[in-house]
């Protein structure tokens, strides 16, 4: 029934994608039928909710109940909390917490869901379920934890780190926390962002013990339940934030007023804890972003599919054809690299614990490049995407409108371009992830048998190493940015030139071939490889 807004309606947005499943086949990993349920349902149920959400039924804030005390509700359509309910049924984060299946699950299951708002909620409550189960003690897992692993109703979370005078800068922090005679810490001080809050049942937290020390390495994390157990509110909602996206997700102010609270692991390891949490919810930011493009461009494709204009369809003109080719080329190789750092991070995540191995750090580095890449692809994508519908794609009558509002937060969430270039670097220079870095990527174009790609890659790895070198002499920081970039499209166009010499099929290389030359050797690309790139669009008919 809503086919007269997306085209997409009914396709299945994890079966029916066939990238996806070369991608995730090339990486070893097997789907199961829940994940199939869950792009049937994404692609009927979920994005209609979300459509009707964004335009009508915002989330809204009662302070306080008829009896005149205070409840820091949020209220939203019933349906709106089912969707979420129904999302969660698919095991996105159940089957994470209980072993059955990794945290590469979860990332997958981001990808298929995409919405920035309903994912969001999902992540926070994936973040606060994995704090928990990995740094709780076990009194307060045993109390808590089966609440998420709930089949009805399962427990919501979310993340309070943010304050208005620090943001990235974790160890800016001012909210305290003190641990009382009874052994238990309250938290003071006020959160500026915090998504999610009003449907969270529960929230990972940041604070400095008194007396605070300063920096980051004071800051520890905790676990607290939005109601204390007399049942009353344990912490403030000041108010929600007037967005301009995710609206699907209530994003809002918080006080804590002596805010009982669980510590999380040791004091001295609360900041690498943070940052663990945090990594989830990059991650998740890099494949719901890159979701958020492939379904705008799978409207595009559509779209050009039946519109004629000048006596033909859309896609019979080179020029849209190319566009489409080249962006669907940018989305295969940010998504391959973004799956490759899923992976990397879920196959470590569960073992280890601060201080952390040369592996975890690895996989940090390549978190930190598929956030900024994957971000910047999901903006152009969703807005060129946008362009090629002309002004219906510019209707917020329509939904092209919403992913690309919803895309312009994923390179701001978990930290900033310039923020994931420090950290990169950070681990780059100090972590020996640059040497590990030049070592596995070198492999790689070692073992290519293009010629020519393999010619382009050396000389772009040259080029990585001849900025690392300058970055040192220069200003790390100054050139930070410039050197994530590099290294994030070196990287993505080494996988997915392997990926697609692997394959074979020539649709495949050709795209491997045009993601080359527009995004690394700035070659111009002819008509035989648009050609041949088009063929690799049949699966979005």
């Amino acid at each position: 029934m809503f086919s007269y807004l997306w085209l997409s309606t009914g396709k299945n947005y994890y079966r029916g994608d066939k990238p996806l499943q070369l991608f995730l086949s090339y990486l070893n990993f097997v789907g199961d039928s829940d994940l199939d349920a869950l792009g049937g349902y994404v692609s009927t149920r979920m994005i209609e909710e979300a459509y009707y959400v964004d335009h009508y039924a915002r989330p809204v804030l009662k302070r306080w109940n008829v009896r005149g005390e205070e409840v820091n509700y949020v209220q939203v359509s019933p349906s709106h909390l089912q969707t979420i309910y129904d999302l969660l049924k698919f095991g996105v984060v159940s089957k994470t917490i209980t072993g059955e299946r990794d945290l590469f699950y979860h990332f997958v299951s981001g990808y298929v869901i995409s919405d920035a708002g309903f994912f969001c909620t999902i992540t926070v409550t994936e973040q606060t379920a994995y704090g928990l189960a990995k740094y709780g003690n076990e009194e307060t897992k045993a109390l808590y934890l089966p609440n998420f692993l709930k089949n009805e109703k399962p427990w919501l979370g979310a993340t309070f780190y943010t304050e208005v005078q620090a943001g990235s800068d974790l160890g800016g922090l001012e909210a305290v926390a003190d641990r009382g005679t009874d052994g238990i810490w309250r938290l003071r001080g006020i959160k500026y962002f915090t998504s999610n809050v009003g449907l969270a049942d529960a929230a990972i937290i940041t604070a400095k013990p008194t007396p605070p020390r300063p920096g980051a390495k004071g800051v520890a994390t905790f676990f607290a339940p939005a109601y204390r157990r007399d049942g009353s509110p344990n912490w403030m909602i000041l108010r929600l934030k007037d967005k301009l996206g995710t609206v699907t997700v209530p994003t809002g102010e918080v006080e804590l007023k002596d805010t009982e609270a669980v510590l999380l692991g040791s004091l001295d390891a609360g900041i690498y804890i943070a940052l663990e949490i945090l990594t989830i919810a990059r991650i998740d930011n890099s494949t719901a972003g890159l979701g958020l493009a492939r379904k705008a461009l799978w409207e595009a494709y559509l779209y050009g599919n039946e519109r004629r204009a000048f006596g033909k369809r859309l896609v019979e003109h080179p020029l849209y054809l190319r566009d489409l080719v080249e962006m669907e080329a940018k989305l295969q190789a940010n998504l391959l690299l973004t799956l490759v750092a899923a992976k990397a991070f879920s196959d470590v995540a569960w073992r280890e614990k601060p201080p952390y191995s040369q592996t975890y750090h690895y996989a940090r580095l390549l978190t930190h490049i598929v956030k900024n890449l994957a971000a910047w692809a999901s903006i152009d994508i969703t807005r060129y995407s946008m362009e090629l519908l002309g002004g219906i794609g510019f209707l917020e009558e329509f939904p092209l409108a919403k992913i690309h509002r919803d895309a312009l937060v994923t390179a701001i969430w978990e930290g900033t371009s310039n923020i994931q270039s420090l950290d990169m670097v950070e681990v780059f220079y100090r972590k020996n992830g640059g040497k590990a870095f030049i070592d596995e990527v070198s492999s790689r174009i070692n073992n290519l048998r293009d010629d020519e790609a393999r010619h382009i890659l050396f000389a772009t790895l040259d080029n990585v190493k001849d900025l690392s070198r300058r970055a040192l002499e220069d200003g790390v920081e100054l050139h930070s940015k410039k050197l994530l970039s590099a290294v994030g499209k070196t990287a993505a166009a080494t996988y997915y030139q392997e990926w697609a010499e692997e394959l074979g099929e020539g649709w495949a290389l050709a795209f491997s071939k045009i993601y080359l030359y527009t995004e690394i050797a700035g070659k111009e690309i002819d008509s035989n490889l648009v050609k041949k790139g088009a063929e690799g669009l049949y699966w979005m008919s």
